[in-house]
């Protein structure tokens, strides 16, 4: 009986922890998107979604990655492309933001339980103020969206598309670029757009804005327009580092190995636009202005690893995020170097917080593996060993939120998602549900927590290395 009961205990009394509630919170978002894609009224003509592909959209949209197994522009109507744009708000700036404002827009008080799952959700240091950062967000949110609609839709006016279709494309794009979505209304996502600036860097802004974080953001603005504050902090001081230097180095990688291949027929200030482009949208958009499925596997592989580092915390993207990147580059360097206290901007990390940065990227690369092992094993009647680089390709993308795909086989417009099985798009599905909330918000929605012993074991002597 004592058995029976703690398993009772176990699994009808669980405490809701924030990880829980935002794991429970995305969960009934991304079901209520997908009974809604699954309506007839969602659907064009002939082209119903399984409940499955509806799943596996609304999982997409709500985690913000961009994967894809139905054709956006064609197979959904007005009303289920509505939806995909809601779905995308709501995984961007998470839902707990949009209650947030709701509730004080009503004169509601926040309570404590709220304000810790807003700290969870967006890895905020501090509870003080996260009211005032939730509404912030939101301004911070409709202010860029606004800025990009605007351009995208005046410029796509101009090249010749109807105002009402310009302002529909305008304000979809500037939506799922800011969110890091990188849902499309054109089937072949922005290959026409390679060498064209406004669109390019349009786009790359958005992405940027919205993968910086808007704690980043925050800072930013308190220090360089409202000058409430002298100086940007460490946190900020390494994301805008991290940016720059991951955005440099892949611009340069990718134009040196791609422009005899993908940047061929570009002009060569083309050529450094769409590399540029190219460098940026693994940082959990999923845009695209070159084919990637014709990109050679070194190209690949550097993509695999700036979609696997990801956005930065606090922001619409996923991935284990330029800081944690950064916290092991720099313990990395100070154990290489023989030194004691790892520092970055003059200041000291913490052990813990170190620990934490290796943990997180343990936990990712072991679910990545596990997952592409899995996804081969579902899927083995339909690959060849030379298939095992888009598996992995598509498994990254899902964990980073980045959308990025070698595309499908059967119909290149799609993701290489659409050539798996019910399994293997459940499997994916997962990926992208873990990556967007993050691997130790997960872990810790899952594992149910011990107290520390009371008492201290004996030092064990393990030799490393």
């Amino acid at each position: 009986m004592k058995l029976e009961r703690k398993i009772y205990n176990q699994i009808f009394r669980v405490e809701m922890t924030p990880a829980r509630i935002l794991v429970l919170g995305f969960s009934i978002a991304i079901l209520l998107g997908a009974g809604l894609l699954y309506l007839p009224f969602s659907t064009t003509a002939g082209h119903r979604c399984s409940f499955v592909d509806a799943l596996y959209t609304s999982t997409s949209a709500v985690c913000v990655t961009g994967l894809i197994v139905k054709d956006t522009a064609k197979d959904f109507t007005p009303a289920g492309k509505i939806i995909i744009l809601f779905l995308i708000q709501i995984g961007g700036l998470g839902y707990m933001s949009l209650a947030t404002v709701l509730s004080l827009m009503v004169g509601r008080k926040i309570s404590l339980r709220e304000r810790l799952i807003i700290q969870e959700a967006y890895n905020v240091l501090t509870l003080e103020g996260l009211a005032r950062f939730a509404t912030r967000i939101l301004r911070v949110t409709i202010v860029l969206e606004g800025l990009g609609a605007v351009i995208l839709s005046l410029h796509w006016w101009k090249l010749g598309f109807p105002l009402s279709k310009a302002l529909e494309l305008g304000i979809f794009h500037s939506v799922s670029a800011f969110c890091n979505a990188g849902f499309s209304l054109f089937s072949n996502g922005l290959l026409d757009y390679a060498a064209d600036p406004v669109v390019s860097l349009t786009v790359c802004g958005l992405i940027v804005s919205g993968g910086l974080g808007f704690i980043a953001i925050s800072d930013i603005y308190k220090t360089g327009i409202q000058r409430t504050e002298k100086k940007l902090t460490a946190h900020s001081k390494l994301v805008i580092m991290m940016t720059l230097s991951l955005i440099i180095t892949g611009t340069i990688l990718i134009y040196m190995l791609e422009r005899n291949n993908t940047l061929i027929n570009l002009s060569a200030s083309g050529k450094w636009l769409a590399a540029l482009f190219q460098s940026v949208t693994p940082r959990t958009a999923g845009f695209n202005t070159v084919n990637i499925g014709l990109m050679h596997f070194p190209t690949l592989m550097l993509i695999i690893i700036l979609m696997f580092i990801g956005a930065s915390p606090g922001g619409t993207g996923g991935g284990i995020k330029t800081t944690t990147f950064g916290v092991m580059m720099a313990s990395i360097w100070t154990t290489l170097t023989g030194r004691s206290r790892v520092l970055i901007f003059k200041k000291r990390l913490e052990h813990a917080l170190i620990n934490r940065a290796f943990v997180l990227s343990a936990i990712a690369a072991m679910m990545l593996v596990l997952v592409t092992l899995l996804l081969l094993q579902a899927e083995i009647s339909h690959f060849t060993a030379e298939r095992m680089m888009p598996v992995l390709f598509e498994v990254v993308s899902a964990f980073g939120t980045v959308g990025l795909s070698i595309g499908s086989s059967l119909n290149p417009l799609l993701s290489f998602s659409y050539d798996f099985g019910n399994w293997g798009k459940l499997l994916i599905i997962l990926t992208m549900f873990a990556g967007r909330l993050g691997p130790l918000t997960m872990g810790s929605a899952v594992v149910w927590r011990r107290k520390d012993q009371p008492f201290e074991y004996p030092e064990a002597k393990v030799l490393i290395g």
